[in-house]
């Protein structure tokens, strides 16, 4: 034999028995996992012995099949297995390890019920629209925020996505959810796009069966409108028909989440986005204040609510009321006219500017271009006039709107006077508004423009979701070098993002979830991709995080953050503040929600989600009733709460007063009368108004108080770490008239402003006589001497209505309005889950078990004798090869 063959073969044959040695204590485990649809998921696999969690490596054999490689177990050892998959039960099976059989198992994974749905009504829908030969695809639903059995319903989104094949992701934005409530039913509408014309599906109450097929478009008749009306009631049907007529327009798919948030396109949403953009252009934000960079702001909002404009300020200005930075009630009849506020905290200085819009100027404008189209006579002209609308918006924002007035030198006493100045200020006051008497008294000097030029070099599709992926592969080599294996469709890595909300280049972002979700699988519907709410100028941010579910004190964050210069990410701090403080406790879908709404954690917002619970529990809403929210206590809790009870200031039912702390007869611990909850029928013209009092808890020194209130989120109030419960109750219920609404609305009876608070206290427990009603306007002063102080469960039905949203047309309803040419008016400011658990005892639906390749750790017993033995074997032989060869 060659003597260097020899030598060869004994090295060999020390590593081959090493190989031996090394692999005699461990044992595969062959997996098949088959899931009940034709499904590619990665799964989460956790194996454990006597109650220890074991580490093994796993590979993908062909297909659905596994080999699992786990480290010192016998043969008739016995190891728990457990299969987890997103929108599946977990199944976990008992397997005894035999190495001369063999060990494997086979999981066949069940759909849980409420992906069954999202999955099969998709199914439904493309066999009948044809989603691979249309040119575009869509659905608006109500899933995700209603509850079916008590469950949240996010699973039944992604069972959409799996089904669509593609046609159907959040990057596209084509899967909208409308702002709904848990009591709302599911619904789904299904569009494809030929051409110019939509087809619809739609689909009732988590029914695979629809209701209505057909067109969804500009081609909408008046018998299949009257149809679709006599399905859905008017306002809903509107709400799918026109946010799908946007989007085959072409709107920008951050103002299409926009409208699924107001519930409907319409002449005052496009207006208030056209005074976004105008704003932006005139008056662009110069710096910014708040708490974090995130939660900063530069400018605030006085509204007037009801105009449909107010939720563009809302959204993509991400000017909540809950920040403190939106300030709304009912000031004047004219609810399209809004002043904008933008602070420089360096200066202490602010400039005021006014701005509104004139529906019926807008509409007269349409009418002369083109004169044959009258958007009040049927559905199917005035989509045409809202596809006008959205083409003006995306080319010449500033032609539908008006600059009133812009003022400069605000001071902060002014700016306080106008917003209110709350919770910090010791001695703080109430929110005046848009009191347009007392900001003439100012005798502001005027502000000039300061117009910008931008030449933007849009992003293509593509681009962007090349940044996801980039961003993604980005995280997991970091993850790597910190021995961290992250794999695709992990249940424990989220990834947090304003991507979405931000724009680069004027470029909508929302591709990149594409592009992680591609590379990490993480969704929205699966609660790991996150689009935190964000103003359209911030920075773009991604920040990855791995929840450690051996030690969530120890989890990790990995952030980056976009430079347009070089067009790359680069890391940056932590910017958000969801992981840490929300993510490890695995919240509710609909709470999770709320927070990004409110874009951060915190104990100030978590009792939105309390106040929503007793809400829906004490004052289910019966037949033609809908929810108004009024806030007097304006604070972090208003953002969940509102996306709660879906409700919102253009929508007309979100007012916010925002009184000092001695008109909410404010106490210790932030108790305080801080919200005034209506329930109000419209058919009727009647309702309640109830008095909300909240106050915080106190915990005991060193507890998480994070951990404390998610704990309070799911219902828990039984941790020792607690020393009082916060109090939450409704202090006074009142049935109120339309005038007596009117008032609680505005904060004025008449010219005299009021405390609603008081003033509810004081009705009476029952409905006057119809009689004396009509006679209140006559008795207006006895009613102030009487009234006023003297300050300055639902059976699966939806009840959603719009009280002051207002739509376009007159075959549904109108509005008033001013002007809508840019400059300043010439006119003068006057004042007037499922039901199922997990198979095979489990009850729990995810498994956070992280697959990591070990160092195996062999018996020294006879491994070192062995290895040493081979070793010397191999000395020999390769001793005798080189004297041979000598």
């Amino acid at each position: 034999m060659n003597k260097k063959a020899v030598f060869i073969i004994g090295v060999l044959m020390i590593f081959t028995f090493i190989n031996v040695v090394a692999a005699e204590n461990s044992t595969d485990i062959d997996l098949e996992i088959n899931y009940e649809y034709d499904e590619d998921i990665n799964p989460e696999i956790s194996i454990s012995h006597n109650s220890n969690n074991i580490n093994y490596t796993k590979n993908l054999v062909p297909s659905n099949k596994y080999k699992i490689k786990i480290d010192k177990l016998d043969d008739g050892d016995k190891c728990s297995v457990s299969v987890s998959a997103s929108g599946y039960i977990t199944q976990i099976q008992n397997i005894t390890v035999s190495s001369q059989s063999g060990t494997n198992a086979i999981f066949n994974l069940k759909a849980r019920d409420i992906y069954k749905i999202g999955y099969d009504v998709t199914k439904s829908a493309d066999n009948l629209l044809h989603f691979s030969s249309a040119d575009d695809v869509l659905v608006i639903t109500t899933a995700g925020m209603t509850r079916i059995n008590g469950f949240t319903t996010e699973d039944a989104l992604d069972g959409i996505y799996n089904a669509a094949n593609g046609h159907i992701t959040y990057g596209k934005g084509n899967i909208l959810t409308l702002s709904s409530i848990r009591t709302d039913t599911t619904d789904f509408a299904f569009f494809v796009k030929n051409g110019s014309s939509l087809t619809v599906a739609f689909y009732k109450n988590a029914s695979t069966t629809p209701i209505y097929t057909g067109i969804g478009g500009v081609g909408l008749n008046a018998n299949k409108w009257k149809q679709l009306k006599d399905l859905l009631g008017a306002d809903e049907a509107y709400t799918y028909i026109s946010i799908a007529n946007a989007w085959n327009a072409g709107l920008y798919s951050d103002i299409l989440t926009l409208a699924a948030y107001h519930g409907h396109v319409c002449t005052g949403l496009i207006s208030g986005q056209a005074m976004v953009n105008t704003l932006m252009k005139y008056y662009p934000p110069r710096g910014e204040t708040g708490a974090q960079p995130l939660e900063n702001t530069a400018y605030y909002v006085l509204g007037v609510p009801g105009g449909s404009d107010d939720d563009a300020f809302t959204w993509t200005m991400d000017v909540t009321p809950g920040k403190m930075a939106y300030i709304g009630f009912d000031t004047m009849k004219n609810k399209n006219m809004n002043g904008f506020i933008r602070w420089n905290t360096s200066s202490n200085t602010g400039i005021l500017v006014i701005m509104s819009y004139d529906e019926a100027k807008i509409k007269n404008t349409f009418k002369s271009l083109y004169p044959n189209v009258n958007p009040d006579n049927s559905v199917a002209e005035d989509l045409k006039y809202q596809n006008w609308l959205v083409t003006t918006l995306m080319n010449n924002p500033e032609s539908l709107v008006t600059i009133e007035a812009a003022y400069k030198n605000l001071t902060s006493e002014q700016k306080n006077q106008l917003i209110g100045n709350q919770l910090w200020a010791a001695q703080n006051v109430s929110a005046r508004g848009l009191d347009l008497e007392y900001i003439h008294s100012l005798n502001l000097p005027y502000a000039q423009i300061e117009i910008e030029h931008m030449n933007y070099t849009h992003l293509s599709g593509s681009q962007l979701k090349q940044m996801g992926v980039t961003a993604s592969l980005k995280a997991i080599d970091y993850f790597k070098s910190i021995n961290i294996t992250i794999e695709k469709d992990m249940f424990n890595f989220y990834a947090l993002t304003g991507a979405g909300f931000v724009r680069i280049n004027d470029t909508s972002t929302s591709m990149l979830f594409d592009g992680i979700e591609e590379v990490l699988g993480l969704r929205l519907s699966r609660g790991n991709l996150l689009p935190v709410h964000t103003a359209l100028w911030k920075d773009l941010i991604v920040e990855f995080y791995w929840l450690n579910t051996s030690d969530i004190y120890k989890s990790i964050t990995y952030s980056l953050k976009y430079n347009s210069t070089n067009g790359q990410f680069q890391e940056c701090l932590q910017q958000y503040n969801i992981q840490d403080r929300a993510l490890r406790y695995d919240p509710p879908y609909d709470a999770l929600i709320g927070w990004l709404f409110h874009n951060h954690v915190c104990t100030g917002s978590s009792p939105g989600i309390l106040l929503a619970d007793k809400i829906f529990d004490e004052m289910p809403l019966d037949e033609n009733e809908n929810y108004v929210l009024v806030s007097t206590y304006t604070y972090c809790k208003d953002d969940t709460l509102s996306r709660l009870l879906g409700v919102s200031p253009g929508m007309g039912n979100y007012y916010n007063l925002a009184y000092s702390n001695k008109d909410v007869n404010a106490g210790k611990l932030w108790t305080a009368d801080s919200n005034i909850i209506i329930k109000w029928n419209s058919k009727t013209n009647t309702g309640t108004a109830t008095i909300i009092r909240f106050g915080y808890p106190i915990f005991k020194e060193g507890a998480d108080e994070y951990a404390e209130w998610m704990r309070f989120v799911k219902g828990d109030y039984s941790s020792e770490n607690i020393v009082s419960l916060p109090t939450l109750h409704f202090e006074v219920t009142k049935p109120i008239t339309k005038s007596d609404y009117d008032r609680i609305v505005s904060g004025k009876s008449g010219n005299v402003g009021i405390n609603v608070l008081n003033y509810i206290k004081n009705l009476p427990d029952k409905i006057p006589p119809v009689s004396n009603i009509n006679n209140e306007k006559s008795n207006e002063t006895d009613i102030n001497k009487n009234y006023h102080s003297n300050i300055n469960k639902n059976n699966g039905k939806s009840n959603k209505t719009y009280m002051s949203s207002k739509v376009t047309s007159s075959f549904l309803s109108n509005t008033d309005g001013f002007n809508y040419d840019v400059g300043v008016s010439k006119n003068s400011l006057a004042s007037n889950g499922d039901a199922e658990s997990g198979e095979d005892g489990s009850g729990d639906e995810k498994s956070y078990e992280v697959s990591k390749t070990i160092n195996k750790k062999q018996n020294p017993d006879y491994i070192l004798p062995a290895i040493i033995f081979m070793v010397v074997l191999g000395i020999i032989v390769g001793y005798g090869f080189i004297r041979n060869k000598n």
